[in-house]
């Protein structure tokens, strides 16, 4: 199918946007999607994983987890409920996602505090007859004892071997043609119908822990349950910050590397290899344990750190700054530290209730492992993701090399059907190819719905706003901001904007990181950080379970952050209490 819309007049029917929405579970949201996928998805990376493999596994993964039953999960083949796309952006289901709650006995109210911060322009969950289906109930609550109990995770041990494993294998792309290169990305597509189980279970039963350790605190105490977990000690999402931390005390005590660095990282990654072997040896091990990490990761067409290198060694600057002293290890000792004393205190007031504190200690172990396997669920997948990626990345540098498309990445704006002619005949389809990258780009200026509703007629594009730079008025000074608590602690600095993690050499150490949104690619930034504020996110998004294991304060779900905070304005944030203070403007 291609797409032939002229720029700046595109279509409400884009080429990869779900042909329905599901109207059992009609409610859907950007919440959760926005961190991970906050632009517009290339059009193969939507038509080659997820609309045939992803959103299949993940509405799959749902009855699995016993959330749904079978039927449920496959009763719209067209619309299964888990995922859509509309305006060319994902949305994940909240009506799906909310019946974990109301099934296992949470109540749909814990779900949406966790996942979708309790927004306010939520629909409410509005009751159906099957809502109390007696087996799915059975199941689900059978699966929320084995959350509270288990100690380990068989499904998503599997798929971390079958990740490892095809990462571990990748072969030779050099002998490889490009017809191979098509077979080999294909080849890997429906591995993400398997992987999405363990990001799923891992992810919806990470909300059963905190709703328990709540059940217990004290009513009206201000505590957090997120005060209590803290750290989980066992996040891969936090490694790359501690590898490349390893790494920027090598530059910090290497003159000659502070000197490059100094420079600009643009072009470095030659350099090193001829005049620093050292360095370039362990960077390539970074790269080939942490490189299928990187900015909107769930999306193929997207750059990883293996295919943009210049995005870790940019972390790596910011780092080398920062005395030994600040170390992520040590930051994440504080902060296990201040969570055992909030959790100290919360045991002291149930004053020997041995029920309730036998709750508590069960609630606190459980979403600590939950939110480390949450992180392993969705790093499973993103590996996957990447070895496909590669591979196509690589064709794509074949075919800009012969003149057929204008840089290796035009590749992702191809569909699936159109590989195979871009092998055989690149010029039946260059054109097309390159009239959608420009079409692509105007959806990315749309600003979207955050809630839609299947059983309500599209809003038409043409009635979309674009995104504006001025759509929120900037605080003043004395102005105190509240949005979510995602990670205790209390911290000021200089507010420094960021919207991408390609435009990060004016961030120094102790500024306060204040981003749009962020996935785990921007972690190793929160090193450098005294705080973090984030426009969008709810205490269980994976950047906020990061920050909680680095010890960084953060505030999230902060509606208009980049626009309400002035850059270079004195803030104060707690991120106990969900408050941003602007203390001066200068």
């Amino acid at each position: 199918m291609t797409d032939t819309t002229p720029r700046g007049q595109i279509s409400d029917d884009w080429c990869i946007d779900s042909k329905s929405l599901n109207q059992r579970f009609p409610i859907y949201t950007r919440f959760n999607a926005n961190d991970v996928l906050p632009e517009p998805i290339s059009p193969l990376g939507a038509d080659l994983i997820w609309l045939p493999h992803v959103i299949a596994g993940f509405s799959n993964a749902y009855a699995e987890m016993g959330a749904i039953s079978v039927a449920e999960a496959n009763l719209e083949p067209d619309a299964m409920p888990a995922a859509g796309f509309r305006y060319g952006h994902m949305y994940v289901n909240v009506t799906t996602a909310r019946l974990t709650g109301v099934r296992s006995g949470l109540g749909w109210e814990a779900v949406d505090a966790s996942f979708f911060g309790s927004h306010p322009d939520a629909p409410p969950h509005e009751d159906h007859p099957t809502d109390g289906d007696p087996e799915t109930s059975a199941r689900l609550a059978a699966r929320t004892g084995w959350t509270l109990t288990t100690s380990s995770f068989p499904e998503l041990e599997e798929d971390t071997r079958i990740a490892d494993r095809l990462r571990a294998q990748r072969p030779d792309f050099d002998e490889m043609s490009n017809a191979a290169l098509v077979a080999y990305a294909r080849s890997l597509a429906p591995y993400q119908r398997m992987t999405w189980r363990g990001e799923l279970i891992g992810g919806a039963q990470a909300a059963v822990g905190p709703a328990v350790i709540a059940s217990v605190l004290p009513e009206g105490s201000g505590i957090s349950p997120f005060d209590l977990v803290g750290p989980a000690g066992d996040v891969v999402s936090a490694a790359p910050s501690y590898a490349l931390w390893d790494l920027s005390r090598i530059v910090r005590n290497d003159v000659v590397l502070n000197e490059l660095f100094d420079t600009g990282v643009e072009g470095m990654v030659p350099w090193l290899k001829e005049h620093h072997p050292d360095f370039h040896q362990r960077f390539s091990a970074f790269l080939r344990e942490f490189g299928y990490r990187g900015p909107s990761e769930w999306d193929l067409g997207a750059d990883s750190w293996e295919t943009r290198p210049e995005l870790p060694l940019a972390l790596i600057d910011r780092m080398r700054h920062l005395e030994d002293a600040q170390s992520p290890a040590a930051r994440r000792g504080e902060a296990t530290i201040s969570a055992e004393r909030v959790v100290g205190r919360v045991m002291d007031g149930l004053n020997g209730n041995e029920e309730a504190v036998a709750t508590l200690r069960m609630g606190l172990d459980s979403a600590r492992r939950f939110a480390g396997w949450r992180e392993l669920g969705k790093s499973n997948c993103i590996k996957v993701i990447n070895e496909s990626r590669v591979a196509l990345l690589e064709m794509g540098r074949r075919l800009t090399n012969e003149g057929q498309l204008a840089h290796p990445r035009q590749i992702f704006m191809a569909l699936d059907s159109e590989l195979d002619r871009l092998v055989l005949q690149p010029d039946l389809v260059a054109g097309a190819i390159a009239q959608r990258e420009l079409d692509w780009k105007e959806y990315a200026g749309l600003d979207v719905p955050l809630f839609l509703d299947a059983r309500v007629p599209r809003v038409p594009i043409a009635d979309l706003k674009r995104v504006a730079s001025d759509t929120y008025e900037p605080a003043s000074v004395g102005d105190t901001l509240t949005a979510i608590g995602a990670a205790s602690g209390r911290a000021s600095g200089r507010a420094r904007v960021i919207t991408d993690t390609s435009s990060i050499s004016s961030f120094e150490p102790g500024d306060v990181l204040v981003a749009p949104q962020t996935d785990p690619s921007w972690t190793p930034l929160f090193v450098v950080a005294s705080a973090v504020i984030v426009g969008v996110g709810a205490p269980n998004s994976h950047a906020m379970i990061v920050s909680r294991e680095l010890g960084i304060p953060c505030v999230a779900g902060l509606e208009g952050a980049t626009q309400k905070i002035p850059d270079g304005a004195i803030v104060t944030v707690d991120g106990s209490a969900g408050t941003v203070t602007i203390d001066s403007i200068g």
